[in-house]
């Protein structure tokens, strides 16, 4: 059995100055959130599963934007229970061109995986160049970053769009592949009362802020987003101005999994200096 994880996070075009366009929007913090099982299917072989995510953003639109991602669970299945744990570490240069990302995993303490490398925006596609053993570099075509990614949602929510489609690349899995995404934006609404799993001292965070409920699929490379063509990861979520998500749902072809909101500690925003 393989837990498949993609990052949070997820975007836009460069300024004059070289910035990529939205970056400053976002807000650095800490989220902390508290996995539950939803539902999962017989053949996924689990019984329960519990965890944490704990998600960090720092940076800045001079600095780029790095993203620290750590998800635990403890799953159950018929015959014993074992403990996964995947940490990732991305990097995304200002203008939304440079990508750097290492992700490392474990079950039951032991190593399981880990996969690093470097990705560039060029003319002709994405070059990303994986390290190890066997180094190697592909073209995964045209495509953005998670920031990217995540921005450009942002943007196309507060002009009211409802749909958008892009190729993303996130150094999840193997990282020899592009995603195709399709998300699909709601009308920004207020919520006034704790969400489940959450404590009442999470509502002062979003005191008097409105939230865009937020779907995110994920399909195979140069796979129909339409039609009868199935994810193979669904992220809904409430997506709020300065990038901070609560209510997360993931969903894949086996389980499906709830994300609450429980801690957010905010960082003071490093000042950007742009030369003149």
């Amino acid at each position: 059995m393989k837990i498949l994880a993609t990052s949070l996070s997820v975007l836009l075009s460069t300024t004059s100055l070289g910035f990529a366009a939205g970056f400053e929007i976002l807000k650095p913090h800490r989220a902390v959130y508290d996995v539950t099982l939803e539902n999962a299917e017989e053949r996924s072989g689990i019984k329960g599963m519990k965890g944490r995510i704990v998600y960090e953003v720092q940076g800045n639109e001079c600095d780029g934007i790095s993203i620290r991602y750590r998800f635990v669970t403890t799953i159950t299945t018929g015959r014993d229970d074992f403990t996964t744990d995947q940490q990732t570490a991305t990097y995304e240069s200002p203008d939304g061109k440079e990508f750097s990302f290492e992700t490392k995993s474990f079950v039951n303490d032991q190593a399981d995986q880990k996969i690093s490398g470097n990705a560039s925006v060029r003319n002709d596609g994405v070059i990303v160049n994986l390290k190890g053993e066997e180094p190697r570099q592909l073209n995964l075509g045209e495509g953005i970053f998670t920031t990217s990614h995540l921005v450009d949602i942002l943007n196309a929510a507060a002009k009211g769009d409802q749909f958008l489609n892009h190729n993303v690349f996130d150094g999840s899995g193997d990282a020899d592949k592009m995603l195709s995404s399709a998300s699909v934006i709601g009308k920004p609404k207020l919520i006034e009362a704790p969400l489940e799993g959450e404590s009442s001292e999470i509502l002062d965070v979003f005191s008097e802020r409105k939230a865009w409920p937020v779907t995110m699929s994920y399909f195979e490379p140069k796979q129909d987003n339409t039609g009868e063509a199935l994810p193979i990861y669904e992220a809904s979520f409430l997506l709020y101005g300065d990038g901070l998500t609560r209510q997360l749902k993931m969903k894949y072809p086996d389980y499906e999994l709830q994300a609450a909101l429980t801690k957010v500690e905010y960082f003071d925003s490093t000042a950007c200096q742009l030369e003149n």
